[in-house]
């Protein structure tokens, strides 16, 4: 189970790595305002990355989130990160926050209406 909680550190900090290594930047964990920021393809990557994860850890049972799998079923990464990056536009006072965070509060707000 720590396995696959290091996966979702692991998966954000490679895709931060790829996003940086684009942006000729130092990587850091992203912001909502620096994913905001960031050049496509890498919010698109990055948005893959979090899904992915919050899917993965759904599915071995280390957190009992079964709404994130049935929210992103089918759901192609281009779509998730429209989705995400509408409610980070919409919702500014929170850019400061952790974007994996704000990735889950996004879900959340789309997909449990």
């Amino acid at each position: 189970m720590r396995h696959l909680k290091g996966l979702l550190a692991g998966t954000i900090l490679l895709t931060g790595l790829a996003s940086s290594a684009l942006a000729g930047q130092i990587w850091t964990f992203y912001t909502g305002e620096t994913y905001l920021n960031a050049p496509e393809p890498a919010r698109t990557l990055y948005v893959a990355g979090m899904s992915d994860t919050l899917n993965a850890l759904t599915d071995s049972g280390d957190i009992n989130a079964q709404w994130v799998v049935t929210c992103t079923n089918g759901m192609h990464s281009t779509e998730l990160t429209g989705m995400f990056d509408r409610w980070l536009v919409a919702n500014p006072a929170l850019l400061g926050k952790s974007a994996p965070l704000l990735f889950l509060i996004a879900l959340r707000a789309n997909c449990l209406r």
